[in-house]
Protein backbone atom coordinates (compact mmCIF):
# COMPACT_ATOMS: atom_id res chain seq x y z
CA UNK A 1 0.00 0.00 0.00
CA UNK A 2 0.89 3.64 -0.62
CA UNK A 3 1.62 6.54 1.45
CA UNK A 4 -1.72 6.58 3.75
CA UNK A 5 -4.22 9.24 2.99
CA UNK A 6 -4.88 11.51 5.98
CA UNK A 7 -7.58 11.38 8.24
CA UNK A 8 -9.48 14.49 9.09
CA UNK A 9 -12.36 14.91 11.67
CA UNK A 10 -14.99 18.10 12.39
CA UNK A 11 -15.34 18.35 16.18
CA UNK A 12 -17.43 20.78 17.72
CA UNK A 13 -19.29 20.36 21.29
CA UNK A 14 -19.62 16.44 21.54
CA UNK A 15 -17.21 15.47 24.40
CA UNK A 16 -18.75 11.54 24.14
CA UNK A 17 -19.06 11.28 20.84
CA UNK A 18 -15.91 12.65 20.08
CA UNK A 19 -14.67 10.03 22.49
CA UNK A 20 -16.59 6.86 20.62
CA UNK A 21 -15.12 8.31 17.21
CA UNK A 22 -11.35 8.40 18.02
CA UNK A 23 -11.50 5.52 19.84
CA UNK A 24 -13.25 3.54 16.73
CA UNK A 25 -10.28 4.72 14.37
CA UNK A 26 -7.91 3.87 17.09
CA UNK A 27 -8.78 0.22 16.87
CA UNK A 28 -7.85 0.24 12.99
CA UNK A 29 -4.39 -1.91 12.50
CA UNK A 30 -3.55 1.19 10.24
CA UNK A 31 -4.17 4.27 13.03
CA UNK A 32 -0.33 4.13 14.12
CA UNK A 33 0.60 4.76 10.63
CA UNK A 34 -2.03 7.27 9.66
CA UNK A 35 -1.99 11.47 10.24
CA UNK A 36 -4.88 12.97 11.92
CA UNK A 37 -6.10 16.27 11.35
CA UNK A 38 -9.04 17.10 13.62
CA UNK A 39 -10.43 20.83 13.10
CA UNK A 40 -12.42 22.12 16.71
CA UNK A 41 -14.91 24.62 15.83
CA UNK A 42 -15.55 27.15 18.34
CA UNK A 43 -18.53 27.44 20.27
CA UNK A 44 -21.84 29.43 18.61
CA UNK A 45 -22.87 30.53 21.91
CA UNK A 46 -21.55 31.40 25.62
CA UNK A 47 -23.33 28.14 27.07
CA UNK A 48 -21.30 25.53 24.30
CA UNK A 49 -18.14 26.65 25.74
CA UNK A 50 -17.74 24.35 28.35
CA UNK A 51 -18.57 21.55 25.81
CA UNK A 52 -16.16 22.85 23.49
CA UNK A 53 -13.78 22.96 26.16
CA UNK A 54 -13.83 18.93 26.97
CA UNK A 55 -13.45 18.58 23.91
CA UNK A 56 -10.18 20.08 23.26
CA UNK A 57 -9.03 19.32 26.45
CA UNK A 58 -9.55 15.68 25.30
CA UNK A 59 -7.99 16.22 22.18
CA UNK A 60 -4.85 17.89 23.58
CA UNK A 61 -4.27 14.65 24.95
CA UNK A 62 -4.47 12.48 22.34
CA UNK A 63 -2.18 9.36 21.34
CA UNK A 64 -1.84 6.57 18.94
CA UNK A 65 -1.83 8.24 15.29
CA UNK A 66 1.34 8.86 13.00
CA UNK A 67 0.69 12.38 13.99
CA UNK A 68 -1.75 14.62 15.04
CA UNK A 69 -2.39 18.32 14.57
CA UNK A 70 -5.80 20.24 16.21
CA UNK A 71 -6.51 23.15 14.81
CA UNK A 72 -8.58 25.27 16.93
CA UNK A 73 -10.97 27.56 15.24
CA UNK A 74 -11.22 31.18 16.42
CA UNK A 75 -14.44 31.33 15.47
CA UNK A 76 -17.58 29.58 15.35
CA UNK A 77 -17.81 28.74 11.48
CA UNK A 78 -20.61 26.26 11.31
CA UNK A 79 -20.57 22.40 10.28
CA UNK A 80 -20.78 23.41 6.66
CA UNK A 81 -18.28 25.91 6.18
CA UNK A 82 -15.72 24.20 8.95
CA UNK A 83 -15.85 20.99 6.09
CA UNK A 84 -16.01 22.87 3.16
CA UNK A 85 -12.93 24.84 4.32
CA UNK A 86 -11.15 22.18 6.31
CA UNK A 87 -10.90 19.44 3.42
CA UNK A 88 -10.04 22.31 1.05
CA UNK A 89 -7.37 22.79 3.18
CA UNK A 90 -5.92 19.51 3.70
CA UNK A 91 -6.46 18.44 -0.14
CA UNK A 92 -3.87 21.76 -1.15
CA UNK A 93 -1.44 19.53 0.98
CA UNK A 94 -2.31 16.36 0.39
CA UNK A 95 -3.60 14.20 -3.44
CA UNK A 96 -6.08 12.42 -0.65
CA UNK A 97 -8.02 12.64 2.01
CA UNK A 98 -10.75 10.42 4.90
CA UNK A 99 -13.13 12.71 5.97
CA UNK A 100 -15.53 12.01 9.37
CA UNK A 101 -17.60 13.85 11.51
CA UNK A 102 -17.26 13.41 15.33
CA UNK A 103 -20.56 11.07 15.65
CA UNK A 104 -19.30 8.45 12.96
CA UNK A 105 -18.06 5.12 14.60
CA UNK A 106 -15.85 2.94 12.20
CA UNK A 107 -15.17 -0.50 11.93
CA UNK A 108 -11.57 -1.86 12.64
CA UNK A 109 -11.47 -1.94 8.32
CA UNK A 110 -12.46 1.25 7.66
CA UNK A 111 -9.00 2.74 6.92
CA UNK A 112 -8.06 -0.35 5.14
CA UNK A 113 -10.61 -0.06 2.87
CA UNK A 114 -10.66 3.49 2.66
CA UNK A 115 -7.08 3.43 2.05
CA UNK A 116 -7.29 0.55 -0.69
CA UNK A 117 -9.96 2.13 -2.18
CA UNK A 118 -8.41 5.62 -2.43
CA UNK A 119 -5.24 3.91 -4.31
CA UNK A 120 -7.19 1.33 -6.70
CA UNK A 121 -9.30 4.05 -7.95
CA UNK A 122 -6.98 6.87 -7.85
CA UNK A 123 -6.48 7.48 -11.81
CA UNK A 124 -9.89 6.40 -12.51
CA UNK A 125 -11.87 9.53 -13.39
CA UNK A 126 -15.58 8.10 -13.34
CA UNK A 127 -15.32 7.95 -9.60
CA UNK A 128 -15.68 10.83 -7.38
CA UNK A 129 -15.03 9.46 -4.06
CA UNK A 130 -15.56 6.40 -1.19
CA UNK A 131 -18.13 5.83 1.03
CA UNK A 132 -18.09 3.59 4.37
CA UNK A 133 -21.94 3.76 5.25
CA UNK A 134 -24.44 1.44 3.61
CA UNK A 135 -28.00 2.06 4.62
CA UNK A 136 -29.29 -1.56 6.66
CA UNK A 137 -31.48 -2.91 3.60
CA UNK A 138 -33.37 -5.45 3.38
CA UNK A 139 -31.55 -7.50 0.56
CA UNK A 140 -28.20 -8.84 0.30
CA UNK A 141 -25.71 -6.48 -1.67
CA UNK A 142 -22.78 -7.42 -3.73
CA UNK A 143 -19.64 -7.11 -1.62
CA UNK A 144 -18.66 -3.70 -3.08
CA UNK A 145 -20.51 -1.30 -5.32
CA UNK A 146 -21.14 1.99 -7.18
CA UNK A 147 -24.12 4.60 -7.04
CA UNK A 148 -24.32 8.15 -9.02
CA UNK A 149 -23.27 11.32 -6.86
CA UNK A 150 -21.54 11.25 -3.71
CA UNK A 151 -22.16 10.81 0.45
CA UNK A 152 -21.29 12.06 3.61
CA UNK A 153 -21.17 9.52 6.63
CA UNK A 154 -17.56 8.54 6.51
CA UNK A 155 -16.34 9.29 3.04
CA UNK A 156 -12.85 9.95 1.31
CA UNK A 157 -12.03 12.15 -2.27
CA UNK A 158 -8.95 12.93 -4.34
CA UNK A 159 -8.23 16.23 -5.02
CA UNK A 160 -9.18 15.78 -8.53
CA UNK A 161 -13.15 14.72 -6.92
CA UNK A 162 -13.26 17.56 -4.38
CA UNK A 163 -12.21 20.04 -6.93
CA UNK A 164 -15.39 19.47 -8.87
CA UNK A 165 -17.41 20.18 -5.51
CA UNK A 166 -19.77 23.93 -6.36
CA UNK A 167 -20.50 26.10 -3.20
CA UNK A 168 -23.26 27.68 -5.36
CA UNK A 169 -26.73 26.12 -4.16
CA UNK A 170 -28.97 28.06 -6.98
CA UNK A 171 -26.23 27.04 -9.66
CA UNK A 172 -26.62 23.38 -9.02
CA UNK A 173 -30.52 23.69 -9.35
CA UNK A 174 -30.47 25.37 -12.17
CA UNK A 175 -27.94 22.60 -13.72
CA UNK A 176 -29.86 19.77 -12.53
CA UNK A 177 -33.03 21.51 -14.17
CA UNK A 178 -31.42 22.46 -17.24
CA UNK A 179 -29.94 19.18 -17.69
CA UNK A 180 -33.18 17.16 -16.96
CA UNK A 181 -31.49 15.58 -13.90
CA UNK A 182 -34.21 15.82 -10.90
CA UNK A 183 -34.79 12.02 -11.16
CA UNK A 184 -31.62 10.70 -11.09
CA UNK A 185 -30.37 12.97 -8.25
CA UNK A 186 -33.48 12.16 -6.45
CA UNK A 187 -32.80 8.60 -6.67
CA UNK A 188 -36.05 7.92 -9.12
CA UNK A 189 -37.98 9.93 -6.72
CA UNK A 190 -37.42 7.91 -4.00
CA UNK A 191 -36.25 10.68 -1.47
CA UNK A 192 -36.58 14.40 -1.42
CA UNK A 193 -32.70 15.35 -2.42
CA UNK A 194 -34.03 18.17 -4.44
CA UNK A 195 -36.08 19.72 -1.27
CA UNK A 196 -33.02 19.81 0.28
CA UNK A 197 -31.13 21.55 -1.64
CA UNK A 198 -33.51 24.20 -2.08
CA UNK A 199 -34.24 24.49 1.40
CA UNK A 200 -30.21 25.03 1.35
CA UNK A 201 -31.05 27.94 -1.43
CA UNK A 202 -33.29 29.37 0.92
CA UNK A 203 -31.30 29.16 4.08
CA UNK A 204 -33.53 26.96 6.05
CA UNK A 205 -30.24 24.24 5.82
CA UNK A 206 -26.39 25.03 5.65
CA UNK A 207 -26.03 21.25 3.99
CA UNK A 208 -22.76 21.24 2.37
CA UNK A 209 -23.19 17.35 2.04
CA UNK A 210 -26.34 17.78 -0.25
CA UNK A 211 -24.12 20.66 -2.60
CA UNK A 212 -21.79 17.44 -3.00
CA UNK A 213 -24.46 15.25 -4.06
CA UNK A 214 -25.09 17.75 -6.73
CA UNK A 215 -21.81 18.71 -7.88
CA UNK A 216 -20.96 14.70 -8.46
CA UNK A 217 -24.29 13.90 -10.08
CA UNK A 218 -23.73 17.02 -12.45
CA UNK A 219 -20.24 15.69 -13.12
CA UNK A 220 -21.91 12.26 -13.99
CA UNK A 221 -19.32 10.52 -11.24
CA UNK A 222 -19.42 7.51 -8.95
CA UNK A 223 -19.36 6.64 -5.28
CA UNK A 224 -18.02 3.47 -4.00
CA UNK A 225 -20.12 2.07 -1.12
CA UNK A 226 -18.98 -1.35 0.77
CA UNK A 227 -21.47 -4.10 0.66
CA UNK A 228 -21.57 -4.53 4.60
CA UNK A 229 -21.01 -1.04 6.90
CA UNK A 230 -17.99 0.30 7.75
CA UNK A 231 -19.67 3.32 9.74
CA UNK A 232 -22.70 3.74 11.65
CA UNK A 233 -23.86 7.39 12.80
CA UNK A 234 -24.49 7.81 16.97
CA UNK A 235 -25.61 11.54 16.25
CA UNK A 236 -29.18 10.84 15.80
CA UNK A 237 -29.98 11.46 18.98
CA UNK A 238 -31.10 15.36 18.47
CA UNK A 239 -27.21 15.95 19.56
CA UNK A 240 -26.00 16.57 16.14
CA UNK A 241 -26.32 20.06 13.62
CA UNK A 242 -29.12 18.20 11.42
CA UNK A 243 -30.05 15.31 12.87
CA UNK A 244 -33.61 14.32 14.73
CA UNK A 245 -33.44 11.10 17.22
CA UNK A 246 -33.77 8.01 15.27
CA UNK A 247 -33.11 4.46 15.23
CA UNK A 248 -33.67 4.06 11.38
CA UNK A 249 -30.23 4.47 9.95
CA UNK A 250 -28.34 1.78 12.88
CA UNK A 251 -26.52 -0.73 11.32
CA UNK A 252 -23.85 -4.05 12.67
CA UNK A 253 -20.02 -2.47 11.84
CA UNK A 254 -18.74 -5.01 9.91
CA UNK A 255 -16.00 -7.12 11.14
CA UNK A 256 -14.72 -7.87 7.94
CA UNK A 257 -12.36 -6.60 5.54
CA UNK A 258 -14.21 -5.52 2.05
CA UNK A 259 -12.80 -7.26 -0.63
CA UNK A 260 -11.72 -4.98 -3.82
CA UNK A 261 -11.01 -7.33 -6.24
CA UNK A 262 -13.79 -7.79 -8.40
CA UNK A 263 -15.93 -4.80 -7.92
CA UNK A 264 -16.87 -3.19 -11.40
CA UNK A 265 -17.25 0.60 -12.34
CA UNK A 266 -20.86 1.07 -12.77
CA UNK A 267 -23.83 1.65 -11.08
CA UNK A 268 -25.10 -1.52 -9.52
CA UNK A 269 -28.82 -2.17 -10.40
CA UNK A 270 -29.40 -4.13 -7.45
CA UNK A 271 -27.97 -1.58 -4.98
CA UNK A 272 -29.46 1.39 -6.51
CA UNK A 273 -33.19 -0.23 -6.04
CA UNK A 274 -32.50 -1.21 -2.66
CA UNK A 275 -31.73 1.99 -1.93
CA UNK A 276 -34.73 3.33 -3.31
CA UNK A 277 -36.59 1.08 -1.14
CA UNK A 278 -34.95 1.91 1.97
CA UNK A 279 -35.35 6.10 0.89
CA UNK A 280 -39.19 5.34 0.02
CA UNK A 281 -39.86 3.13 3.37
CA UNK A 282 -38.33 5.46 5.42
CA UNK A 283 -39.28 8.64 3.86
CA UNK A 284 -42.48 9.34 5.48
CA UNK A 285 -43.16 13.06 5.90
CA UNK A 286 -44.09 12.86 1.87
CA UNK A 287 -46.95 10.44 2.91
CA UNK A 288 -48.02 12.44 5.75
CA UNK A 289 -48.58 15.60 3.97
CA UNK A 290 -50.47 14.12 1.26
CA UNK A 291 -52.60 12.25 3.60
CA UNK A 292 -53.05 15.53 5.47
CA UNK A 293 -53.56 17.61 1.83
CA UNK A 294 -56.22 15.31 0.75
CA UNK A 295 -58.06 15.16 4.11
CA UNK A 296 -57.97 19.24 3.78
CA UNK A 297 -59.67 19.35 0.53
CA UNK A 298 -62.28 16.71 1.55
CA UNK A 299 -64.05 18.62 4.18
CA UNK A 300 -66.78 20.02 2.77
CA UNK A 301 -66.86 23.26 3.78
CA UNK A 302 -63.57 23.39 2.29
CA UNK A 303 -64.59 22.28 -1.10
CA UNK A 304 -67.26 24.95 -1.23
CA UNK A 305 -64.50 27.67 -0.73
CA UNK A 306 -61.47 26.83 -2.66
CA UNK A 307 -62.61 28.55 -5.99
CA UNK A 308 -62.90 31.68 -4.08
CA UNK A 309 -58.80 31.05 -2.14
CA UNK A 310 -56.75 28.98 -4.51
CA UNK A 311 -54.56 30.20 -7.62
CA UNK A 312 -56.26 29.76 -10.69
CA UNK A 313 -53.87 26.71 -11.90
CA UNK A 314 -54.46 24.64 -8.61
CA UNK A 315 -57.88 25.14 -8.75
CA UNK A 316 -58.24 23.44 -12.03
CA UNK A 317 -56.10 20.77 -10.98
CA UNK A 318 -58.58 19.99 -7.97
CA UNK A 319 -60.77 20.15 -10.46
CA UNK A 320 -59.61 17.24 -11.72
CA UNK A 321 -60.08 14.92 -8.84
CA UNK A 322 -62.74 12.42 -10.05
CA UNK A 323 -63.50 9.83 -7.23
CA UNK A 324 -65.17 6.65 -6.80
CA UNK A 325 -66.33 4.90 -4.03
CA UNK A 326 -62.76 4.14 -2.89
CA UNK A 327 -62.05 7.42 -3.72
CA UNK A 328 -59.01 6.65 -5.83
CA UNK A 329 -58.41 9.77 -7.87
CA UNK A 330 -56.49 11.23 -10.33
CA UNK A 331 -54.54 14.85 -10.57
CA UNK A 332 -53.17 16.84 -13.56
CA UNK A 333 -51.68 16.76 -15.98
CA UNK A 334 -47.90 17.22 -15.55
CA UNK A 335 -45.22 18.19 -18.42
CA UNK A 336 -42.76 15.47 -17.06
CA UNK A 337 -42.76 12.02 -15.28
CA UNK A 338 -40.29 13.64 -13.28
CA UNK A 339 -41.95 16.41 -12.22
CA UNK A 340 -45.09 14.14 -11.11
CA UNK A 341 -42.92 11.54 -9.33
CA UNK A 342 -41.48 14.46 -6.81
CA UNK A 343 -44.91 14.75 -5.34
CA UNK A 344 -45.77 10.89 -4.97
CA UNK A 345 -44.59 8.58 -2.09
CA UNK A 346 -44.33 6.01 -4.83
CA UNK A 347 -44.75 1.78 -4.25
CA UNK A 348 -42.49 0.93 -2.86
CA UNK A 349 -43.72 1.43 0.86
CA UNK A 350 -43.14 -1.48 2.80
CA UNK A 351 -46.62 -1.31 4.07
CA UNK A 352 -48.12 -2.13 0.25
CA UNK A 353 -45.48 -5.08 0.40
CA UNK A 354 -47.31 -5.87 3.66
CA UNK A 355 -50.58 -5.69 2.76
CA UNK A 356 -50.34 -7.50 -0.49
CA UNK A 357 -48.05 -10.36 1.05
CA UNK A 358 -51.00 -10.75 3.67
CA UNK A 359 -53.83 -10.51 1.54
CA UNK A 360 -52.15 -13.06 -1.01
CA UNK A 361 -51.12 -15.48 1.81
CA UNK A 362 -54.93 -15.78 2.80
CA UNK A 363 -55.74 -16.89 -0.79
CA UNK A 364 -52.90 -19.26 -1.18
CA UNK A 365 -54.44 -20.77 1.79
CA UNK A 366 -57.48 -20.51 1.08
CA UNK A 367 -59.00 -18.26 3.36
CA UNK A 368 -59.66 -16.22 1.05
CA UNK A 369 -61.30 -16.68 -2.97
CA UNK A 370 -59.29 -13.49 -4.98
CA UNK A 371 -56.96 -10.91 -3.97
CA UNK A 372 -56.33 -7.53 -6.16
CA UNK A 373 -53.99 -4.87 -5.18
CA UNK A 374 -54.14 -6.15 -1.60
CA UNK A 375 -58.43 -6.09 -1.50
CA UNK A 376 -60.17 -9.61 -1.10
CA UNK A 377 -62.58 -10.08 -3.04
CA UNK A 378 -65.66 -12.72 -2.73
CA UNK A 379 -65.44 -14.29 -5.75
CA UNK A 380 -62.80 -13.59 -8.72
CA UNK A 381 -63.49 -11.09 -11.25
CA UNK A 382 -62.51 -13.03 -13.98
CA UNK A 383 -60.79 -11.50 -17.15
CA UNK A 384 -62.05 -14.27 -19.75
CA UNK A 385 -59.91 -12.05 -22.76
CA UNK A 386 -57.11 -12.59 -20.86
CA UNK A 387 -57.82 -16.26 -19.98
CA UNK A 388 -58.60 -17.03 -23.86
CA UNK A 389 -55.27 -15.55 -24.64
CA UNK A 390 -53.67 -17.69 -22.55
CA UNK A 391 -55.23 -20.48 -23.65
CA UNK A 392 -54.41 -19.54 -27.30
CA UNK A 393 -50.58 -19.36 -26.71
CA UNK A 394 -51.23 -23.08 -25.24
CA UNK A 395 -53.12 -24.54 -27.72
CA UNK A 396 -50.39 -23.16 -29.94
CA UNK A 397 -47.84 -25.18 -27.85
CA UNK A 398 -49.33 -28.90 -27.56
CA UNK A 399 -50.67 -27.71 -24.13
CA UNK A 400 -47.51 -26.05 -22.81
CA UNK A 401 -47.92 -22.55 -21.20
CA UNK A 402 -44.70 -20.89 -20.06
CA UNK A 403 -45.95 -16.91 -18.75
CA UNK A 404 -43.93 -13.95 -18.42
CA UNK A 405 -45.95 -11.95 -16.03
CA UNK A 406 -44.33 -8.35 -16.17
CA UNK A 407 -45.15 -6.00 -12.88
CA UNK A 408 -47.58 -8.77 -11.74
CA UNK A 409 -47.11 -8.23 -8.11
CA UNK A 410 -47.09 -11.67 -5.68
CA UNK A 411 -49.14 -13.51 -8.39
CA UNK A 412 -52.46 -11.93 -8.57
CA UNK A 413 -53.28 -12.68 -12.34
CA UNK A 414 -51.47 -16.26 -11.45
CA UNK A 415 -54.23 -17.24 -8.46
CA UNK A 416 -57.33 -15.56 -10.76
CA UNK A 417 -56.27 -18.51 -13.56
CA UNK A 418 -55.27 -21.15 -11.94
CA UNK A 419 -57.89 -23.40 -12.05
CA UNK A 420 -58.17 -23.30 -15.58
CA UNK A 421 -54.32 -23.21 -16.61
CA UNK A 422 -52.93 -25.87 -13.60
CA UNK A 423 -54.00 -28.57 -15.31
CA UNK A 424 -52.38 -28.19 -18.30
CA UNK A 425 -49.31 -30.89 -19.35
CA UNK A 426 -46.75 -28.27 -19.14
CA UNK A 427 -47.57 -24.84 -17.38
CA UNK A 428 -45.57 -22.18 -15.63
CA UNK A 429 -46.44 -18.68 -14.42
CA UNK A 430 -42.94 -16.76 -13.86
CA UNK A 431 -43.42 -13.10 -12.31
CA UNK A 432 -40.65 -10.27 -12.90
CA UNK A 433 -40.99 -7.64 -10.21
CA UNK A 434 -39.20 -5.50 -7.58
CA UNK A 435 -36.95 -6.93 -5.62
CA UNK A 436 -38.36 -6.43 -2.25
CA UNK A 437 -41.51 -8.15 -3.90
CA UNK A 438 -39.56 -10.61 -5.45
CA UNK A 439 -37.98 -11.59 -2.02
CA UNK A 440 -41.08 -12.32 -0.20
CA UNK A 441 -42.59 -14.03 -3.17
CA UNK A 442 -39.78 -16.63 -3.20
CA UNK A 443 -39.87 -16.96 0.86
CA UNK A 444 -43.74 -17.43 1.26
CA UNK A 445 -45.59 -17.49 -2.17
CA UNK A 446 -43.65 -19.50 -4.44
CA UNK A 447 -44.79 -23.03 -5.57
CA UNK A 448 -44.31 -25.82 -8.41
CA UNK A 449 -45.71 -23.40 -11.54
CA UNK A 450 -45.40 -20.04 -9.62
CA UNK A 451 -41.85 -18.48 -9.76
CA UNK A 452 -40.50 -14.92 -9.24
CA UNK A 453 -37.47 -12.90 -11.22
CA UNK A 454 -36.05 -9.78 -10.59
CA UNK A 455 -35.42 -8.97 -14.97
CA UNK A 456 -36.72 -9.81 -17.87
CA UNK A 457 -33.27 -11.44 -18.77
CA UNK A 458 -33.29 -13.81 -15.50
CA UNK A 459 -36.52 -14.68 -16.46
CA UNK A 460 -36.01 -15.21 -19.92
CA UNK A 461 -33.02 -17.27 -19.73
CA UNK A 462 -34.73 -19.81 -17.24
CA UNK A 463 -37.45 -19.94 -19.25
CA UNK A 464 -38.56 -19.09 -22.75
CA UNK A 465 -42.00 -17.74 -22.32
CA UNK A 466 -44.84 -18.06 -24.92
CA UNK A 467 -47.11 -15.50 -23.58
CA UNK A 468 -46.36 -12.16 -22.29
CA UNK A 469 -48.90 -10.34 -19.62
CA UNK A 470 -49.15 -6.97 -18.69
CA UNK A 471 -51.60 -6.62 -16.23
CA UNK A 472 -52.11 -2.90 -15.07
CA UNK A 473 -48.18 -2.29 -15.17
CA UNK A 474 -47.68 -0.27 -18.55
CA UNK A 475 -49.34 3.28 -16.93
CA UNK A 476 -46.89 3.01 -14.43
CA UNK A 477 -43.51 2.88 -15.62
CA UNK A 478 -41.38 5.66 -16.46
CA UNK A 479 -40.03 4.38 -19.97
CA UNK A 480 -43.53 1.92 -21.31
CA UNK A 481 -42.49 1.69 -24.39
CA UNK A 482 -38.56 0.61 -23.88
CA UNK A 483 -39.96 -2.21 -21.69
CA UNK A 484 -42.40 -2.99 -24.81
CA UNK A 485 -39.70 -3.71 -27.40
CA UNK A 486 -37.59 -5.67 -25.22
CA UNK A 487 -40.08 -7.83 -24.44
CA UNK A 488 -40.90 -7.50 -28.27
CA UNK A 489 -37.93 -9.56 -28.71
CA UNK A 490 -38.60 -12.37 -26.68
CA UNK A 491 -40.56 -13.07 -29.41
CA UNK A 492 -43.54 -14.74 -27.75
CA UNK A 493 -46.68 -15.95 -29.28
CA UNK A 494 -49.11 -14.25 -27.22
CA UNK A 495 -48.94 -10.48 -25.37
CA UNK A 496 -51.52 -9.85 -23.44
CA UNK A 497 -52.39 -6.43 -22.38
CA UNK A 498 -54.74 -6.05 -19.19
CA UNK A 499 -56.20 -3.14 -17.30
CA UNK A 500 -54.14 -0.27 -18.84
CA UNK A 501 -54.94 3.33 -19.18
CA UNK A 502 -55.70 4.59 -22.43
CA UNK A 503 -57.52 7.81 -24.32
CA UNK A 504 -57.90 8.51 -27.90
CA UNK A 505 -55.50 11.15 -28.18
CA UNK A 506 -51.53 11.18 -29.98
CA UNK A 507 -50.05 11.88 -26.82
CA UNK A 508 -49.50 10.04 -23.60
CA UNK A 509 -50.48 11.98 -20.72
CA UNK A 510 -49.09 12.38 -17.33
CA UNK A 511 -51.05 11.91 -14.26
CA UNK A 512 -50.56 11.39 -10.24
CA UNK A 513 -53.06 8.61 -9.26
CA UNK A 514 -53.66 8.52 -5.30
CA UNK A 515 -54.88 5.51 -3.54
CA UNK A 516 -56.65 6.04 -0.84
CA UNK A 517 -55.60 4.22 2.55
CA UNK A 518 -58.68 2.02 2.72
CA UNK A 519 -56.67 0.40 0.29
CA UNK A 520 -53.06 1.23 0.84
CA UNK A 521 -51.82 5.00 1.30
CA UNK A 522 -50.00 5.58 -1.96
CA UNK A 523 -49.64 7.99 -5.01
CA UNK A 524 -47.59 7.66 -8.10
CA UNK A 525 -47.19 9.23 -11.58
CA UNK A 526 -49.10 7.27 -14.35
CA UNK A 527 -49.81 7.48 -18.26
CA UNK A 528 -52.81 7.68 -20.21
CA UNK A 529 -51.48 6.21 -22.74
CA UNK A 530 -52.10 7.32 -26.29
CA UNK A 531 -53.80 4.05 -27.88
CA UNK A 532 -52.39 4.88 -31.30
CA UNK A 533 -49.19 4.98 -30.11
CA UNK A 534 -49.32 1.55 -28.07
CA UNK A 535 -50.83 -0.04 -31.18
CA UNK A 536 -48.62 1.31 -33.62
CA UNK A 537 -45.61 0.38 -31.27
CA UNK A 538 -46.80 -3.11 -30.65
CA UNK A 539 -48.43 -3.64 -34.19
CA UNK A 540 -44.94 -3.24 -36.33
CA UNK A 541 -44.41 -7.13 -34.69
CA UNK A 542 -48.00 -8.47 -33.84
CA UNK A 543 -51.29 -8.48 -35.07
CA UNK A 544 -54.37 -7.43 -32.82
CA UNK A 545 -56.71 -10.41 -32.48
CA UNK A 546 -59.21 -8.37 -29.92
CA UNK A 547 -59.35 -5.32 -28.12
CA UNK A 548 -61.76 -5.03 -25.00
CA UNK A 549 -62.69 -2.99 -22.43
CA UNK A 550 -60.83 -4.05 -18.86
CA UNK A 551 -62.73 -2.41 -15.79
CA UNK A 552 -65.20 0.36 -15.58
CA UNK A 553 -63.27 3.23 -13.44
CA UNK A 554 -65.67 6.58 -13.59
CA UNK A 555 -62.12 8.07 -12.13
CA UNK A 556 -60.95 7.56 -15.85
CA UNK A 557 -63.50 9.41 -17.22
CA UNK A 558 -62.53 13.20 -15.37
CA UNK A 559 -59.16 12.72 -17.66
CA UNK A 560 -60.84 11.20 -20.81
CA UNK A 561 -59.77 8.23 -20.11
CA UNK A 562 -60.26 4.30 -19.86
CA UNK A 563 -58.96 0.82 -18.60
CA UNK A 564 -58.67 -1.32 -22.09
CA UNK A 565 -56.91 -4.63 -22.48
CA UNK A 566 -55.66 -6.21 -26.22
CA UNK A 567 -54.92 -9.98 -27.26
CA UNK A 568 -51.80 -9.38 -29.69
CA UNK A 569 -50.95 -12.54 -31.75
CA UNK A 570 -47.49 -12.81 -33.63
CA UNK A 571 -47.33 -11.99 -36.88
CA UNK A 572 -46.27 -15.39 -38.90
Amino acid sequence: MNVLAPIVVFTYNRPEHTLRTINALLMNPLANESDIIIYSDSARTANHNKAVDEVRSYLSELTGFRSIKVIHRDKNFGLAESIIQGVTEVLQQSEKVIVLEDDMVVSPYFLEYMNEALEQFVDDDRVISVHGYVYPVDIELPEAFFLPGADCWGWATWRRGWALFNSDGQYLLDELVRRQLIQEFDYNGAYPFLKMLKDQIKGKNDSWAIRWHASACLANKLTLYPGRSLVNNIGNDSSGTHCVTSEDFDVGLSQSSINLKNVIVEVSPIALEAFEYYYKKNNTWRKQFINIVLSFLKMNHIKAKTKDWLPPVLHSYIKRFVGIENNTSFEGSYNTWEEADALCNGYGNMDILEKVLSATMKVKNGEAVYERDSVIFDQIEYSWPVLTGLMCAAAQNSGCLKVLDFGGSLGSSYFENRLFLNSLPNFSWNVVEQTHFVVAGKKHIQDKYLRFFETIDDCVQDIKPNAILLSSVLQYLRDPGKIIDTLIKIGSDVILIDRTIVNSNSVNNIYIQHVPSTIYSASYPCYSLSESWLLNRIGKTYDMAADFTSLDFPALRGINSEFKGYIFKKRA
